[in-house]
């Protein structure tokens, strides 16, 4: 921001502020501080700094939870620094070679690939616990990339909230439906011991495959985007029917959420490219478990 209000209520430009000084921002009357650097002078609203100490609060709040689950393990370190692959996991267990990341602020993929492998080349295994940014009741497109999958689980996420002291394990997710809803089943856990969260083997729910009715058909008429678009004129193309016409009262069966095109894509001939999803084990499998 290259200005802000002063308490007199006059524009002063960031390149002319005095550090000691109040302002508040044009738009919304909150408070900014001025910011300095050896390059440029800028404002900046209080609260993204606000934001960031509370940010590393949910943190570290939500590691203890995690290393007081730990606490009758005696290879447990909190920041061990890992030098041949300069990476610092939140809690690391030596002997088991597991690296425990309690991950609030949002995070892109290559970051997350990065260090999955990173780990992966030399045969740690690391676990992903969600919290902060990513704390929600539901499981969304952002969450999709954190995927982990077991026997036992299916497809899962683990997240935490900090304030409650409570573990949700999201398991057996799935992909139902032409749009690829996502579909979950969950398990809270609230101030739980370790052997409960192990020891948990929830029964998988068996959903029913979902019929394209009229109401799916007028969805999909709708959907523009260029490449819903493109699939739908390259199916007309070699089949000289719509995909609409061709979809109608089919079934979709629930699959694994794993895809990165939708279900009726998939059926009109879209190839069945994968999401990046590091922490999965079977990528380099030839089929994916269902």
């Amino acid at each position: 921001m290259y200005a802000a209000l002063n308490k007199s209520g006059i524009l002063i430009y960031a390149q002319n502020a005095e550090e000691k000084e109040h302002y508040v921002c044009c738009r919304c009357a909150k408070p900014v501080k001025l910011i300095t650097t050896k390059t440029r002078k800028y404002f900046r609203h209080l609260n993204k700094v606000n934001n960031d100490i509370n940010e590393r609060d949910i943190h570290l709040v939500g590691k203890e939870i995690i290393l007081d689950l730990l606490k009758n393990f005696s290879d447990v370190k909190e920041e061990y620094f890992l030098p041949a692959i300069q990476q610092r996991p939140d809690i690391f267990l030596t002997d088991q070679k597991i690296a425990i990341e309690y991950q609030c602020a949002l995070l892109k993929i290559d970051s997350l690939e990065e260090r999955v492998l990173g780990y992966q080349q030399f045969g740690i295994k690391s676990i992903w616990i969600l919290g902060g940014n990513y704390l929600d009741d539901q499981i969304h497109k952002k969450h999709l990339k954190f995927i982990s999958y077991s026997a036992k689980l299916g497809y899962y996420i683990i997240m935490l909230d900090s304030k409650r002291k409570a573990f949700t394990i999201f398991h057996h997710i799935k992909f139902n439906g032409p749009f690829n809803r996502i579909f979950f089943q969950r398990q809270i856990f609230q101030e739980a011991e370790l052997a409960d969260i192990l020891n948990f083997a929830p029964q998988n729910y068996r959903l029913n495959p979902v019929l394209m009715n009229q109401h799916f058909i007028h969805r999909l008429r709708q959907k523009n985007d260029r490449n819903s678009q493109q699939v739908k004129m390259d199916f007309f193309q070699h089949h000289q029917i719509t995909v609409e016409d061709y979809l109608n009262n089919r079934y979709f069966v629930p699959i694994a959420p794993i895809y990165f095109y939708p279900a009726w894509q998939m059926a009109c001939g879209q190839g069945k490219k994968l999401l990046r999803q590091p922490l999965l084990e079977f990528k380099t499998k030839k089929k994916p478990p269902d």
